[in-house]
Protein backbone atom coordinates (compact mmCIF):
# COMPACT_ATOMS: atom_id res chain seq x y z
CA UNK A 1 0.00 0.00 0.00
CA UNK A 2 1.42 3.55 -1.11
CA UNK A 3 2.06 6.26 1.47
CA UNK A 4 -0.29 8.19 -0.02
CA UNK A 5 -3.23 6.01 0.47
CA UNK A 6 -2.00 5.05 3.95
CA UNK A 7 -2.31 9.80 4.68
CA UNK A 8 -5.78 9.30 2.53
CA UNK A 9 -7.27 7.12 4.90
CA UNK A 10 -6.15 8.01 8.20
CA UNK A 11 -7.55 11.76 7.25
CA UNK A 12 -10.59 10.26 6.25
CA UNK A 13 -10.90 8.63 9.39
CA UNK A 14 -10.03 11.99 11.52
CA UNK A 15 -12.71 13.87 9.45
CA UNK A 16 -15.20 11.24 9.91
CA UNK A 17 -14.51 11.28 13.97
CA UNK A 18 -14.39 14.94 13.96
CA UNK A 19 -17.18 15.35 12.46
CA UNK A 20 -19.53 12.80 14.33
CA UNK A 21 -18.03 14.84 17.79
CA UNK A 22 -19.25 18.29 15.83
CA UNK A 23 -22.84 16.67 15.38
CA UNK A 24 -23.12 15.90 18.60
CA UNK A 25 -21.91 19.10 20.34
CA UNK A 26 -23.03 21.94 17.86
CA UNK A 27 -26.65 22.55 18.82
CA UNK A 28 -28.80 21.83 15.68
CA UNK A 29 -32.22 21.22 14.47
CA UNK A 30 -32.84 17.77 13.54
CA UNK A 31 -33.22 18.99 9.52
CA UNK A 32 -29.72 20.15 9.61
CA UNK A 33 -27.95 17.44 11.24
CA UNK A 34 -29.80 15.24 8.18
CA UNK A 35 -27.93 17.45 6.31
CA UNK A 36 -24.59 17.71 7.91
CA UNK A 37 -25.03 13.86 7.72
CA UNK A 38 -25.70 13.90 4.03
CA UNK A 39 -22.75 16.01 3.65
CA UNK A 40 -20.15 13.70 5.33
CA UNK A 41 -21.65 10.79 3.91
CA UNK A 42 -20.65 12.28 0.94
CA UNK A 43 -17.42 13.80 1.70
CA UNK A 44 -16.05 10.36 2.75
Amino acid sequence: MSRSRINGNFIDKTFSIVANILLRIIPTTSGEKEAFTYYRDGAI
